[in-house]
Formats: C-alpha cells, structure tokens, sequence
C-alpha cells in the first residue's frame, strides 16, 4: 500500500507542476511591485488552481507512502517522479524531448527499478543469544 502511495504521489507532484506552468503561462506577467495582485492573479489562473489542489493531494500521499512503507523503498518509488515528469510533458503538454533525454530517461526507470526490487523490506531483527536465568 506505501508503495501505491509513492506512485500516486510522484504522479500527482509531476502533473501539478506541468499543470501549474500551464496556469502561469496563461496569468497575467508577475510585477514584482505588486505581489499581492500578482498572486491573486495567478489563483485566479484555474489551471494554476489545479495544479496547486493536486500538489496538496500529492503531498498527503507523499506522507503517507513515507509511513506506509520503508523508506529507502518509497524514496526510490517518488524520485521515478522524474520519469512521469517526462512522458506527462512530451505526451499530454506538449514539450519535445530528443533521444538522449529519452535514454537518460529509461536509465533513471531502470537504475530506480533495480533499486527498488533489490531493496528489501525492513532488515530482520537481530537476534541476542538468551542468557540463562540463575535460580
């Protein structure tokens, strides 16, 4: 189940950040003078809004995988966010990748899936040679 979340969560964090640029391409420019409005502006972008619900989301899943499942193995799980990030960008928003990004890709997936199919679950506990009781 940790795991689930790992995969949920690393989802969720790449597409509410393509979704968020989506939102700050549409916003109006940022003034810097004018922060506030700025802000407001770009909640006011609903892909913005979007992107930050999903964020929240991914988040919670995030801190669930951490307590669900080991940490090295959850670890491995959300940083294959990179490989999300880059089939979401090329195939549903419509940024380019050439055949270098994608082989650097497919060597993160693969390095990440032998890390996470050899890492193991928790180490098994130690055992201490029981001491004899004096009656």
């Amino acid at each position: 189940m940790g795991l689930l979340c790992a995969l949920l969560s690393a989802l969720g964090t790449n597409l509410a950040f393509l979704l968020k640029y989506k939102g700050a391409v549409a916003a109006p420019d940022v003034d810097m003078r004018h922060p506030l409005r700025s802000a407001a502006d770009l909640f006011r972008s609903k892909w913005w809004s979007i992107g930050w619900a999903v964020a929240v989301v991914a988040f919670a899943l995030h801190v669930a995988a951490l307590t669900l499942a080991p940490l090295s193995l959850g670890q491995a799980v959300l940083a294959g966010g990179l490989v999300f990030l880059a089939v979401l960008a090329d195939r549903f928003f419509g940024f380019q990748l050439g055949r270098r990004q994608w082989a650097g890709i497919g060597l993160v997936a693969a390095s990440l899936t032998v890390l996470t199919l050899t890492g193991g679950g928790a180490p098994a506990r130690e055992r201490t040679p029981s001491t004899p009781s004096r009656a």
